[in-house]
């Protein structure tokens, strides 16, 4: 068997790294973890950390106004009056029509 040029041996090496590159390309392009699927993952995870950040905000707002209805009796009867419209032994509601 003849021995293979210095020449030889650089061509197959070229041929090797573009073949190696080329698999690398169609992988990515093509493959599971794709750009696209990259690029999708991104967004969603932009998308979900915005969620996050909102529902953060409202727990605060939410706590601010659990300690304001434990601290303020009066505070706390005008919730149960104006959101769950509960009224005083006394009270009767009336509702109109249009």
């Amino acid at each position: 068997m003849d021995h293979l040029s210095e020449y030889d041996i650089r061509k197959i090496m070229r041929w090797l790294a573009w073949s190696a590159t080329a698999v690398l390309l169609i992988g990515v392009v093509r493959g599971r973890s794709s750009i696209g699927t990259y690029f999708k993952l991104k967004e969603s995870a932009k998308k979900l950390q915005a969620a996050v950040a909102n529902l953060e905000a409202e727990n605060r707002e939410m706590q601010m106004e659990i300690e304001r209805i434990k601290s303020s009796r009066s505070y706390a009867r005008k919730v149960l009056r104006d959101k769950y419209h509960v009224t005083d032994q006394d009270e009767k509601i009336i509702f109109f029509t249009e």
